[in-house]
């Protein structure tokens, strides 16, 4: 196996409105050898990327490719935004994400490896980006592997939602931001008012406000705020994954999975994600593992080979 580091300087991100950085590196895995038209597997993950190689991902990319024998090219971008996160889509409010990896990352890790397939693949926000943006470009991506990805969004992040509503008693947004984004080590509670905060962002930008987005809920009664939580709603998997059947039908190879214990009730959101896939003959591999959302990242080691075998059969 073989690594290096490439930038990619980005048109998309430039002039983005967190001002996050508009160069972004991305790590990338090959076997030792590489052969033209691989398939190309790309992680939305980066939340706290690091051009450090003594990690778990590192290592499952060793046993993938030097083990298991998996010839591709493996590409694990910094998508690391002030907020934490990244769903993956474009925003006025935080940058154009969708466009960056769409127009930009994909073509150029296509011509600069020679390969073939674009397959994506994350967990959690991850697993949402891939679905996402698979279902929305089935002529750029060909597989996608979601693991335990953002779905059912009011069982995902009601909790959270009561959290930052209690926290943001007699406060102001933009006070607790400023905070957040200075502080050096966050608590459970700081990442979980991020996601909030970051999901609003993407999901209810608004450019007019002070902190760039619209809460969907009241911050002094916490009811939920109707025309807002429609614009949430139409990016829940769950909620749109009729709209793109005919586009899910086209892609090669859809895996999910899911942990019977996920700490964001995940399991409801992927479980229905599931089903409805099933009553609408979408060809997909679908398991729940015993275990939470935390520390899953050797399901990586069942989810890759499973699309990697799916495409040479394609061949």
């Amino acid at each position: 196996m073989k690594y290096e580091i490439i930038k990619i300087e980005s048109e998309s991100l430039k002039d983005n409105y967190l001002g996050d950085p508009y160069t972004r590196e991305v790590l990338i895995y090959t076997p030792d050898i590489i052969d033209d038209n691989l398939p190309l597997f790309i992680e939305l993950a980066g939340i706290n990327w690091s051009g450090n190689v003594n990690n778990r991902f590192h290592q499952i990319m060793k046993n993938i490719i030097d083990k298991k024998g998996i010839r591709a090219v493996f590409a694990n971008p910094n998508f690391r935004t002030r907020y934490s996160l990244n769903q993956y889509i474009n925003s006025p409010a935080v940058g154009n994400y969708e466009d960056f990896i769409i127009k930009e990352l994909i073509p150029i890790l296509k011509e600069k490896y020679h390969t073939r397939e674009v397959v994506l693949f994350g967990k959690s926000s991850g697993g949402f980006g891939a679905y996402t943006l698979a279902v929305n470009h089935p002529d750029v991506i060909q597989a996608f592997a979601d693991h335990f990805g953002d779905s059912c969004f009011y069982f995902m992040y009601a909790s959270d939602f009561i959290l930052t509503i209690k926290n943001l008693y007699g406060k102001r947004i933009e006070d607790i931001l400023n905070l957040l984004f200075t502080k050096k080590d966050l608590t459970d509670d700081d990442i979980k008012m991020l996601n909030v905060f970051g999901s609003s962002a993407f999901y209810s930008y608004n450019l007019d406000s002070k902190v760039g987005f619209d809460l969907p809920f009241d911050i002094e009664t916490g009811e939920l705020i109707e025309d807002i939580w429609k614009k949430w709603l139409s990016h829940d998997p769950v909620r749109n994954v009729e709209k793109f059947k005919d586009n899910l039908k086209k892609l090669k190879a859809i895996y999910l999975d899911v942990g019977k214990d996920d700490e964001f009730n995940l399991f409801i959101g992927m479980k229905s994600l599931h089903k409805k896939m099933s009553n609408l003959e979408i060809d997909h591999y679908y398991e729940e593992f015993k275990g939470g959302h935390f520390g899953n990242s050797n399901r990586y080691c069942k989810s890759i080979p499973y699309i990697y075998n799916k495409l040479q059969n394609f061949k």
